[in-house]
């Protein structure tokens, strides 16, 4: 069963910033078996972020021996492997430093919370929940850690949520951005966004991703009369640390 959600291959588009958008990423029986067997229970059993309305279930749960289902392991594996690093970094090289351009060895790539000092790539895949309200939209637009090199997320919404918006948003910039506030989420400032250029709906088997660059702003869209929780799981690739490397350098300011 091939769970690759690059499986399709696809073109990744270089403006406003390097980014790839593919519909109906996994075949439909692979993806009607992640859907089937979606761990809601786990997932609503971890401690919740962004003012109790974020759940995520992690890599370094996803992958101990005892957790099922399987394919759900299985998943997350493969997303977290030194392949799938290797797959993203070829389809962004023509934009990636040059330490990045070349193969890693599965030493050198590891997922979060089994990494140890030989690892230069950490990886996660977390099963994310947001809860179905619409008093304050997921995320404004921002920027990611600058230690994160790829961010990808794979929409799974529930069959039965009538509700509209939780969609992806890509920013223009305008400038350079040379400041983020960390308190608000890397929050860009208003000077420097430059508004929408492509919107990713929320919808089911669609998967998004992103070189994250200086100016790679994106925002999450407010939900509107959401039916039931918003589902996707979010695939990364990062530097170690900020020692080994990071994508961008800008004043990170607290406020």
């Amino acid at each position: 069963m091939n769970l690759n959600v690059l499986q399709k291959g696809g073109v990744v588009v270089a403006d406003p910033y390097p980014h790839i958008i593919i519909e109906d990423a996994l075949p439909d029986n692979v993806y009607d078996e992640l859907e089937k067997t979606w761990p809601t229970d786990t997932v609503l059993a971890t401690e919740p972020f962004d003012g109790g309305i974020c759940y995520r279930y992690k890599a370094d749960k996803l992958l101990q021996e005892a957790f099922k289902p399987q394919i759900w392991r299985d998943f997350c594996e493969y997303h977290t492997s030194a392949e799938y690093v290797n797959q993203c970094f070829r389809l962004f090289e023509p934009w990636l430093q040059p330490q990045l351009q070349r193969e890693f060895t599965t030493e050198e790539v590891k997922a979060r919370g089994w990494t140890e000092p030989k690892h230069n790539i950490h990886t996660d895949c977390q099963l994310v929940m947001h809860k179905p309200i619409t008093e304050k939209t997921s995320r404004t637009p921002h920027l990611d850690n600058p230690v994160e090199i790829y961010a990808g997320l794979l929409y799974m919404k529930h069959p039965k949520d009538t509700g509209t918006g939780g969609d992806f948003q890509i920013h223009h910039s305008q400038g350079t951005v040379t400041e983020v506030n960390k308190t608000l989420g890397r929050q860009v400032n208003n000077s420097n966004d430059g508004g929408i250029a492509f919107t990713v709906p929320y919808k089911r088997n669609t998967f998004a991703m992103f070189l994250n660059q200086q100016n790679a702003i994106h925002s999450v869209s407010l939900r509107q009369n959401p039916t039931e929780y918003r589902r996707s799981v979010n695939i990364i690739g990062e530097f170690k640390d900020r020692g080994y490397g990071r994508m961008w350098r800008v004043n990170e300011i607290k406020k």
